[in-house]
């Protein structure tokens, strides 16, 4: 992923949008994405890139210069997407799941449980 355009194309592959839903949600034409991921656009404005990096879920260094490492942006698009995601199956689950799922996850995190140690 040496390229702008590259970047754009794995990012926008990992996040499962075709070119023409990325681009609404940018504010730009599908030919404009498509430019970009060809090489034929070789970088974007400030603005356009902020909107990219919103709704890929990337930091935007990572976009512009491919420095750092594939970065997801706790409140991007597609972060916010896999947060309802998350909420829709937690609501499916009975109590008697909850509490051990929520368990490990905050293993997982190294989170501790709040209402340990509090008297």
């Amino acid at each position: 992923m040496n390229t702008f355009g590259d970047r754009v194309a794995n990012a926008r592959g990992r996040v499962k949008l075709r070119q023409t839903e990325l681009a609404e949600r940018v504010g730009v034409t599908p030919g404009a994405i498509n430019k970009i991921e060809s090489g034929e656009t070789k970088g974007a404005k400030p603005s356009t890139l902020a909107a990219l990096a919103r709704a890929l879920g990337v930091s935007m260094e990572w976009l512009a210069t491919g420095k750092e490492g594939y970065v997801l942006e706790p409140h991007g698009d597609y972060a916010v997407r896999q947060m309802n995601r998350l909420l829709a199956a937690w609501e499916g689950l009975p109590l008697t799941l909850r509490v051990p799922l929520l368990a490990l996850i905050e293993s997982m995190a190294g989170v501790e449980d709040p209402a340990v140690g509090s008297d």
